[in-house]
């Protein structure tokens, strides 16, 4: 019986090789699929994944994704990819000389006025004649910011904020920006080598509200805890740019975050599909509102919901 076993199975094994044999010659038979996106990462981080998944889950096409390190052990080998998203300005920086003019790049998840100081010192100016590149921006435009102040304090009259270096430029925007809500604006500019106390504690202390710009050059550690403090002794409210200040004591902030960004990063994409254009490089246009209670609190202040802020800025933009 054990040597009829054996034969048995022995045979079954010979008739299963020439199956699985088989099998193999098809699956080697089936074309390799290829993305047509391809996600490079500036580095390996939670949020820029964040906006990875959310182009992927956003997108009808196949979406590779990468690091930027990844891609540079490859020799920047994005050969076969249409579209290529630079997630952070590091990877828009080394991207925008390192593929094809006839790739499309999509800059995503980075300052508006970080993507201009790119365009501005890129000498190859064949990628913006040829309009093969665009940009999501982090940050917020103005208007929105200051319809948000509008909504917090209906009786406001006057807003102060402070430039930097890297955003002094942008000074008729905002003016032009607080006049649309009827409010006066007031700024200085702060340089490296100025006492933020000195320049600030007046600006504040003469203002209605103060609004807090993504400026690097202005809102480090240092001074944006000044801000702070300088703001609520002065019992004025300050209007944020990133939901982490808010956390930290400020009154409030629209900000976007990985998911709308990536999300609409994704809709880019699936434009350029459809008409083979890019859309115009835009400030996010999804976004939520955060509020610091206890900072309203502390100020008297009685401020709608988060969700109810949200509800009103969309209208007030459509």
């Amino acid at each position: 019986m054990l040597i009829k076993s054996s034969t048995t199975l022995h045979k079954k094994k010979w008739r299963i090789i020439p199956l699985l044999s088989a099998l193999f010659a098809l699956i080697l038979s089936i074309p390799p699929v290829f993305a047509d996106n391809l996600v490079v990462l500036s580095r390996s981080s939670d949020s820029y994944q964040k906006v990875a998944d959310s182009i992927q889950a956003n997108t009808s096409s196949l979406t590779k994704v990468v690091t930027l390190q990844d891609l540079e052990d490859n020799n920047f080998n994005t050969e076969g990819f249409q579209h290529i998203v630079a997630v952070g300005s590091r990877a828009a920086d080394r991207l925008y000389n390192r593929i094809t003019p006839s790739q499309k790049l999509y800059a995503s998840f980075l300052p508006r006025l970080t993507y201009q100081a790119l365009l501005a010192r890129k000498k190859d100016q064949t990628r913006i004649q040829n309009g093969t590149i665009t940009a999501v921006y982090l940050d917020q435009p103005y208007t929105r910011q200051l319809r948000l102040a509008r909504l917090i304090a209906p009786n406001a009259k006057t807003v102060a904020t402070a430039l930097g270096p890297n955003s002094k430029n942008d000074l008729p925007l905002l003016e032009e920006a607080a006049k649309q809500q009827q409010l006066k604006l007031s700024s200085t500019v702060l340089q490296e080598s100025d006492n933020p106390i000195h320049k600030l504690q007046p600006l504040i202390r003469n203002a209605d509200l103060f609004l807090s710009l993504p400026d690097k050059s202005v809102f480090n550690r240092t001074t944006a805890k000044w801000i702070l403090y300088i703001s609520f002794r002065q019992r004025i409210p300050l209007i944020g740019f990133s939901q982490k200040y808010v956390e930290a004591g400020a009154l409030t902030a629209v900000y976007s975050t990985p998911e709308q960004i990536g999300k609409q990063t994704a809709e880019a994409i699936q434009q350029a599909i459809s008409d083979s254009r890019l859309p115009e490089a835009k400030h996010p246009k999804y976004f939520s509102v955060i509020t610091n209670k206890k900072a309203a609190n502390a100020l008297n202040i009685k401020i709608p919901s988060e969700e109810a802020l949200t509800r009103k800025l969309m209208e007030l933009e459509q």
